[in-house]
């Protein structure tokens, strides 16, 4: 299964990409987490009411603006999951971010329900996130 999440920010992308660019940032702009850390390649994000889990990221290149990141372990139930996450800049010199994700659910039921919680999830990352490029000065 895939999801794909996209947002446009009026702001160049290699602004939204300092706010945004490290891996371990995540917490300051994604209400779905709590808490992020890095040890190593691994990436530890305690989930709001959730509970913690353990991403792995797997690329990351400040002059693209992405990086990549499989699911290791929490508590969400899958097979397996690979994340990317771009800032891309736009024609008119503003950015386009782009949250997708491909995973493999344990079942039909389980991938639709996950299917849901991971839009949604990145839905508020991304606008969260748009609203805190809108309020940081240039």
């Amino acid at each position: 299964m895939t999801v794909e999440e996209t947002t446009l920010s009026p702001a160049p992308a290699g602004d939204v990409w300092k706010l945004c660019g490290a891996p371990a940032s995540i917490a300051e702009w994604s209400p779905a987490v709590g808490k992020s850390w890095m040890d190593g390649d691994v990436r530890h994000v305690e989930l709001t009411g959730a509970g913690q889990a353990r991403e792995r990221i797997t690329e990351h290149d400040d002059a693209e603006r992405y990086y990549t990141y499989d699911y290791v372990d929490g508590p969400l139930v899958l097979d397996a999951m690979s994340s990317r996450f771009a800032v891309h800049s736009t024609a008119d010199g503003g950015s386009k971010i782009v949250w997708s994700a491909q995973f493999a659910a344990v079942d039909d039921a389980h991938g639709a329900e996950l299917a849901q919680a991971v839009s949604g999830m990145y839905q508020a990352g991304l606008t969260s996130l748009a609203a805190l490029v809108a309020a940081s000065p240039s």
